[in-house]
């Protein structure tokens, strides 16, 4: 499997792309946590607008101090928001990816932490395709994919962070949003998956692990040259490293 330590990290600029208000915190919070601690620079970029969410009844602005709040609880930089509807996005990431570029600036970051090709929810896919169309990335960059509605399973191409330290500041961001957490408990579902993955996990330490996060190589990805001029390419890259991906997964288990 690959490895992910972040106080290596100290220092660098990374960079979570996230479709939805919660999902900086659903997707790899703890990661992001322990990146901050170290002394990463770490900067969150929400792209749906959010409007209501799942369960409905919350409003935008209601949903972004959340997210506000929740960052805060992480240790990252204060979210910025594109407010692209998520139909809007979902038909047209080209457009969101235009956007994306203008927020995130001319400091590229070395670190980009983007929804897995493997998320079933078309926001999170559309929002991927964004990040790849803009070209945001130092051109070494390490691109690494984070699962909400799907997990990363355990390939060779993932990585396992023991995020045991972070457990309590993820449990409180993903709390933060109190208008998605309450009726859902996603606080407590998501303590539950990193619970699982550490008891399952393959890489241990001298001491058990209590929680893991998995994230998914996506540096052969993001990093080609040059960046997909259209929603359509960058589908197309993401249908292809897929196939390849999954020819490896097949070739491994059975040879």
């Amino acid at each position: 499997m690959k490895r992910f330590d972040p106080p290596a990290h100290a220092g660098r600029r990374a960079l979570l792309i996230a479709p939805h208000q919660d999902d900086e915190a659903l997707g790899c919070g703890g990661t992001l946590h322990l990146l901050a601690a170290a002394g990463a620079r770490v900067d969150v970029v929400i792209v749906a607008r959010g409007d209501g969410g799942v369960d409905g009844g919350a409003g935008v602005e209601q949903r972004e101090e959340e997210s506000r709040r929740c960052c805060e609880r992480l240790g990252t930089r204060p979210p910025a928001f594109l407010r692209v509807p998520s139909a809007e996005l979902r038909e047209d990431p080209g457009a969101a990816a235009g956007r994306l570029r203008e927020t995130v600036g001319g400091e590229r970051p070395g670190l980009l932490f983007v929804p897995s090709p493997l998320e079933r929810h078309d926001t999170h896919r559309a929002t991927l395709l964004a990040a790849l169309c803009a070209d945001v990335a130092a051109p070494d960059a390490a691109w690494w994919g984070w699962g909400v509605w799907d997990p990363i399973p355990a390939v060779e191409e993932a990585a396992e962070v023991d995020i045991t330290e972070a457990r309590s500041a993820k449990t409180l961001a993903i709390a933060a949003h109190a208008s998605q957490n309450r009726a859902r408990a996603l606080a407590a579902g998501m303590a539950a998956r990193d619970m699982e993955q550490a008891v399952f996990a393959r890489l241990t330490g001298d001491e058990p692990r209590k929680a893991v996060e998995r994230l998914l190589d996506l540096s052969a990805l993001g990093s080609q040259r040059p960046a997909p001029a259209t929603a359509a390419d960058a589908a197309a890259r993401c249908a292809a490293w897929l196939r390849e991906h999954s020819e490896r997964r097949v070739r491994s288990l059975w040879p």
